[in-house]
């Protein structure tokens, strides 16, 4: 080896050293206890197979609901599940599975059995520190109400959830639709959830049982 091959061996050496030694000092440091930041901080996390169940869950809800469908939405739902979707509240198991046997067999809205589609998107999914989750979505719904007739924008606005963790997967706990109605109007909707502010993790489910003269038993 020249003196140049010295050299550079003994520069590696010194380099790997040098490393080793830095490398040890920084993970050797005692931990401060800052708070963390970033996301971590935002909200309790869910895993992203959560996330990713609870997004499945709420696109499955339009598809349940619209022609085509071989089962009806209720097994979306808690046994104690209560929502606020049609004219009243519905607060069993027995309801649900009315509703939405209803919904599939187009028993409401004259027994139409096609022509409308229902397009639930811009879903926002906040872990709870009860360990479940508060969901907010947009629902737009398009129709053509005659055969020779347009497309139409009939309907529109936002669902907030509750959800739950269960044996059989996430399923919804709470649900309150709201349908939108004008612009500038002064009507009340529930803010959806933001993470790491607990008062916008209810759904107003509450209010809407107290309307009804309904129990309130079913809380976030």
């Amino acid at each position: 080896m020249g003196d140049s091959g010295v050299v550079y061996f003994i520069a590696g050496a010194l380099v790997a050293i040098v490393s080793s030694i830095a490398t040890r000092f920084v993970t050797a440091r005692p931990r401060t206890s800052r708070p963390p930041t970033g996301k971590s901080a935002s909200h309790v996390l869910l895993s992203p197979e959560d996330y990713i169940e609870i997004q499945q869950l709420m696109s499955f809800y339009s598809r349940d609901v619209d022609p085509g469908s071989v089962r009806d939405a209720s097994w979306m739902f808690t046994n104690d599940a209560v929502a606020s979707i049609g004219p009243t509240p519905t607060t069993t198991a027995e309801g649900f599975k009315k509703l939405y046997t209803g919904v599939r067999d187009g028993v409401f809205g004259g027994g139409n059995l096609g022509g409308v589609r229902h397009f639930n998107s811009s879903y926002v999914i906040v872990g709870t520190p009860d360990g479940g989750a508060r969901g907010s979505s947009y629902m737009m719904q398009v129709e053509r109400l005659k055969e020779d007739g347009p497309v139409e924008v009939t309907l529109f606005g936002k669902y907030e959830d509750k959800f739950v963790k269960t044996p059989d997967g996430w399923r919804i706990k709470e649900r309150v639709w709201t349908a939108d109605t004008f612009r500038n109007s002064k009507q009340q909707v529930t803010p959806s959830p933001v993470p790491n502010d607990p008062s916008t993790y209810r759904t107003g489910i509450d209010q809407v049982l107290e309307n009804a003269n309904l129990s309130t038993a079913h809380r976030n």
